[in-house]
């Protein structure tokens, strides 16, 4: 879907609204903590207008968020990882130890093959 003129950014200010309703803040105090005027906050938060690379990195500080959650990149690799490690720890729970060996065997033989692959 083509966005909207004028709302370029809406994602980014639709992170950034969300972040700061989250903390308790409201565009106020952040325009305060960012020392930039009330309307420039409103202006993120619609889409109008995206923060210069120094208030993102400040906006993602004070909303305790990161900058690509902000700017609202996948973090793809991240959230895979984390899901496959509680998978893999429910998965492996309870069984024996001679089993546990085989899986890690496993694994070991995967990384052999993908390392076999990029040489």
């Amino acid at each position: 879907m083509p966005e909207q003129r004028g709302y370029r950014w809406k994602n980014v200010g639709a992170r950034i609204k969300e972040a700061r309703q989250k903390v308790g803040l409201t565009q106020a105090e952040v325009s305060k903590l960012l020392e930039v005027d009330p309307h420039t906050v409103w202006y993120w938060e619609s889409g109008r207008m995206k923060p210069s690379a120094d208030n993102l990195v400040k906006l993602a500080y004070q909303l305790r968020v990161n900058t690509d959650w902000l700017l609202d990149r996948e973090v793809v690799e991240d959230e895979l990882l984390k899901e496959t490690s509680v998978s893999f720890t429910d998965a492996v729970a309870g069984l024996p130890p001679e089993d546990l060996e085989s899986i890690l065997n496993f694994i070991r033989f995967v990384r052999e093959q993908r390392a076999r692959k990029q040489t």
